[in-house]
């Protein structure tokens, strides 16, 4: 969608390089989008009520003809037989359309009850047959505009949401991640068989999510699926005959991302690696060299907190239930180790790695990395605490929540050695200089507040922007804050 309306923008594969873009006046925006088998013209569905389907040739982008379909529509596409034959579905829309002396006539290709389903997509098939899936899991063949026959796919009862037809016969998913093959009755071309096509197998994504596209390579080697979480992931359609139906067949590319938002972040200090929690329940570990998703692993759990050690072997991992440790393995991550602290929200290994914070609603226990003993609480705090940070010698911890409060505790008998609290302010982040002699906070009062010996030493007032988390470069030298808005500000702090 352009500026100034419906826009569509053909790209030359090769060159990466933008080849025509058009408009039509009448469609504010384009739903759906299908070339000609030979790739002269190209068809176009605009927004709604109107939907005007607009067949083009986009070499000279001129509209060869146009018609308002009036009704929902999910796919278009052309007959791989005929350019002049395109076919539309949508709920209550199967309808094929012929050009003719400039204009579009519509057919209906279903009738009576059928004609009502809701139909999510539509495949052409070899011999000018097209099959039309529907939301109650039915696929429909239709052959030279009408109606043959009726597939009962093993998804009946929930939603097909794309089909696509290959030379041995067609595949459907949909809901929970589902896909099933399904091949053509050689005895039904010599009349033997009432029913086309049988199953063959059916597959499953490890996460359930749902698939809502498929498409087939040209050589039929490999089927490229794009799920509701935004991952795309690759099937090797070429070995079918003897992949196992039990056994996960999808492999993402690039490990996948996150689906949903990041609730967690660290960055390891002797390796180039982040590692990721999210809403999603994955857990993930970046290389930002390479800029590749090393590790990634979903939990069939909530996931609130993720710490990485400095040498990048080990992953702290707050769980609704408890807190647990993992080690970092080529292609997993592998329990070693659980701690009994529920909903974990804040978690940070000292920069030695020797010694490790976990916030336990408004208290912080300190843990021993390697022999997991549990070496002190820190209580003071009186609601939840929501950031920690060690000093450079791992002597001394800062701590703010949402009580107001920013504490200094020092390590060697886990006593507070300096507090500042202050009503009304939730505070979200802090941070150490590099010299562990002052502390930054910020809060939801609109401010970035340096605390030294308890006491406010200087301040910056941000007017209606709110931050909510802090980083202080090595030297000092500048502050970077992030933003309820998005928005990643810097300030230079060593200098007054």
């Amino acid at each position: 969608r352009g500026g100034g309306g419906g826009q569509v923008t053909v790209y030359n594969v090769a060159s990466e390089k933008r080849y025509r873009t058009f408009q039509h006046p009448d469609c504010k925006s384009f739903t759906a989008i299908a070339f000609s088998s030979d790739s002269k013209f190209l068809a176009t569905i605009g927004s709604a009520p109107e939907y005007l389907l607009v067949y083009w040739n986009w070499f000279q982008s001129k509209v060869v003809a146009s018609v308002k379909v009036n009704s929902e529509v999910r796919r278009v596409s052309f007959s791989p037989l005929d350019n002049v034959q395109i076919a539309t579905s949508g709920p209550g829309l199967l309808k094929l359309w012929r050009l003719q002396e400039s204009n579009l006539k519509g057919f209906n290709m279903v009738s009576g009850k059928a004609a009502s389903q809701s139909f999510t997509d539509h495949s052409w098939a070899p011999g000018d047959r097209l099959l039309a899936s529907t939301d109650q899991g039915d696929v429909l063949v239709v052959e030279q505009g009408e109606l043959r026959s009726t597939v009962k796919t093993r998804m009946s009862g929930t939603s097909i949401h794309t089909v696509v037809a290959y030379s041995s016969g067609f595949i459907v998913a949909g809901s929970e991640g589902r896909m099933s093959v399904y091949e053509k009755n050689d005895a039904r071309e010599k009349g033997e068989d009432k029913e086309p096509y049988h199953h063959f197998k059916t597959f499953k994504s490890p996460d359930s999510q749902d698939i809502i596209s498929i498409s087939i390579s040209h050589a039929e080697e490999t089927l490229a699926a794009f799920f509701v979480s935004n991952q795309v992931a690759l099937f090797p359609i070429a070995n079918i005959d003897i992949l196992k139906e039990d056994q996960n067949q999808f492999q993402f590319v690039g490990s996948g991302f996150h689906s949903a938002q990041i609730t967690g972040l660290d960055v390891c200090v002797r390796k180039p690696l982040v590692a990721t929690c999210g809403a999603d329940r994955s857990v993930r570990v970046w290389n930002y060299v390479d800029k590749t998703c090393e590790v990634a692993k979903v939990f069939q759990d909530d996931l609130s907190s993720i710490a990485i050690h400095p040498s990048g072997f080990h992953i702290l991992v707050g769980f609704s239930d408890k807190l647990r440790l993992f080690n970092v393995l080529i292609d997993d991550l592998k329990l070693f180790q659980e701690f009994p602290l529920k909903s974990c929200r804040e978690v940070r290994f000292s920069h030695g790695g020797h010694r490790f914070a976990a916030v336990n609603i408004s208290n912080i226990v300190i843990f021993d990395t390697y022999t997991f003993q549990r070496l002190g609480v820190l209580i003071s705090h009186t609601a939840v605490v929501k950031s920690v940070c060690w000093s450079m010698d791992d002597f001394k911890l800062v701590s703010a929540g949402i009580d107001g409060a920013v504490y200094e505790w020092s390590l060697q008998g886990f006593t507070r050695t300096e507090e500042n609290v202050t009503r009304n302010v939730h505070y979200s982040c802090v941070v150490y200089n590099e010299a562990s002699t002052a502390v930054i906070a910020c809060g939801d009062d609109h401010k970035v507040t340096e605390f030294v010996k308890s006491s406010p030493n200087r301040e910056i007032k941000l007017s209606g922007i709110r931050v909510t988390t802090l980083l202080l470069s090595n030297n000092d030298r500048v502050l970077f804050a992030g933003t309820t808005e998005g928005v990643v500000q810097s300030f230079l702090w060593g200098q007054e």
